[in-house]
């Protein structure tokens, strides 16, 4: 007599890995983003992935606006700004397009501005409203991208922990410029080819277009993409494409309003 087979026991489901803390999310972000997204797609919705990385960008950027401004290199460079601006704005008054008047007043205003105090409360509060600014801009970019080229129902929500975790490059980015400002006391010391120009001027397009050729630009946008194509579940490089994009034509975009404003003196 035969003897029944014995029944194989179905084996266990292999235990799922622990979920990433917040503290590990924002360190791995640099090494792994591709866990760091998958893990932030397959959870629930965590408010500090974009928050704490905010407020860290927004510290950083408050320390790096007082630590320039407090520079006496670049207090000069401040005044000296100021008095080119005095002296296009003379020329314009003796052509006849401004009356005195108006330049005393544009002069006073200029004044008031350019006051040490005036401007570290000015940039600080500049560089807090542009963390929480960046981090919303960024998110919807993604979702739009989601949405409208690669077709997937992407929540809003997880693209804002994403660029929000991505955003932890700048922070990283933001500490680099801060030492390259104390060691190269310039206003615009940061991680670019703008580090290449003798003379940084606001009103030239090209020493702008050097500027935006970050290092940690180019990052952040390549970890962006890393997380839409989780969150789409896409290839990395469809994903890519609309991200480095949209990212061209945003610093294009502001290179021209920067380069007409210099021209302008504002």
């Amino acid at each position: 007599m035969e003897e029944p087979l014995p029944i194989r026991e179905t084996p266990p489901d292999a235990p799922q890995p622990p979920a990433m803390s917040l503290a590990a999310r924002l360190l791995n972000v640099f090494a792994i983003p591709g866990e760091v997204f998958e893990g932030v797609r397959a959870s629930r919705f965590c408010v500090g992935n974009w928050l704490l990385p905010v407020l860290l960008s927004a510290v950083v950027g408050v320390l790096t606006i007082i630590v320039i401004l407090s520079q006496p290199s670049v207090a000069r460079q401040v005044r000296e700004l100021s008095e080119q601006q005095a002296k296009a704005l003379e020329q314009r008054v003796k052509a006849g397009k401004v009356t005195r008047v108006e330049a005393n007043h544009v002069q006073a205003v200029t004044r008031r501005l350019t006051d040490p105090a005036t401007l570290k409360t000015i940039g600080s509060m500049a560089a807090v409203l542009f963390s929480v600014v960046r981090v919303f801009w960024w998110a919807f970019i993604l979702w739009l991208a989601g949405r409208m080229f690669l077709k997937v129902q992407l929540g809003y929500l997880k693209a804002l922990e994403v660029a929000g975790l991505a955003l932890m490059i700048s922070v990283l980015g933001g500490v680099v410029a801060l030492a390259l400002t104390v060691n190269l006391p310039r206003i615009f010391a940061t991680p670019s080819l703008a580090l290449v120009a003798p003379d940084f001027e606001a009103t030239r397009k090209s020493p702008l277009m050097l500027g935006a050729a970050n290092v940690f630009s180019f990052w952040l946008v390549g970890v962006l993409s890393v997380g839409l194509a989780k969150l789409a579940r896409v290839p990395f490089l469809r994903a890519a494409w609309f991200v480095f994009a949209f990212w061209v034509i945003q610093q294009s975009l502001l290179i021209v309003v920067a380069g007409a404003l210099g021209q302008f003196g504002l």
